[in-house]
């Protein structure tokens, strides 16, 4: 079985990953993978032909100065994700193929990656936008900038409402492991 888990950024998918391991799961986390794949010599190169090299820090690419010039337009992000994407989706296919039992995809950005083709079922992790926003706060990121960010992502209702599942993440990490518990369960039946 492979579960995708999606959600807003800040929503706790990290959180619910953790937990989803805890119960044996293998986490394939794609945000991992996307820092992986760019230190790909093939991403790194279409991704300085694209923004330049003010998005290199020595030879690696700086991920700061990279957010910071593919998330001025939407045209913009599109670019970045038909580069780094197709790396990531091949690393996921590797990884599925060697798996040993159930495997969770933690991915931000499951739908607009066509990850979620990959799944047996997707588990959308919900939280209100000013819980997010107080969640990334420790994140050293400028004001707006999770509301930047997520302009040029689909929007966050629309995941919710492709998803087999939504998990509301608002309140205590019991009611949270409650809530998994039963969606486990009902997985469990139905696959």
């Amino acid at each position: 079985m492979v579960i995708g888990l999606a959600g807003g950024v800040g929503s706790g998918k990290s959180r619910v990953a953790k937990m989803l391991k805890r119960r044996g799961a293998e986490i394939v986390d794609a945000d991992a993978l996307g820092h992986r794949a760019l230190d790909r010599p093939e991403v790194r190169r279409r991704l300085v032909q694209a923004w330049g090299p003010g998005i290199l820090r020595g030879k690696r690419i700086d991920r700061e100065a990279l957010a910071r010039a593919a998330f001025g337009s939407r045209a913009s992000v599109k670019r970045l994700n038909r580069i780094v994407h197709p790396a990531i989706i091949q690393e996921m296919r590797r990884r599925l193929a060697l798996r040993r039992g159930w495997t969770v995809l933690d991915a931000a950005l499951l739908y607009e990656a066509g990850a979620d083709r990959l799944c047996d079922r997707v588990i959308f992790v919900d939280a209100p936008l000013g819980l997010r926003i107080r969640r990334t706060g420790g994140r050293g990121w400028p004001p707006g900038e999770l509301e930047r960010r997520e302009r040029f992502q689909w929007i966050v209702a629309y995941k919710k409402k492709k998803a087999d599942y939504v998990l509301v993440n608002t309140g205590s990490l019991s009611r949270t492991e409650q809530q998994l518990d039963k969606i486990l369960d009902d997985l469990r039946r139905t696959i």
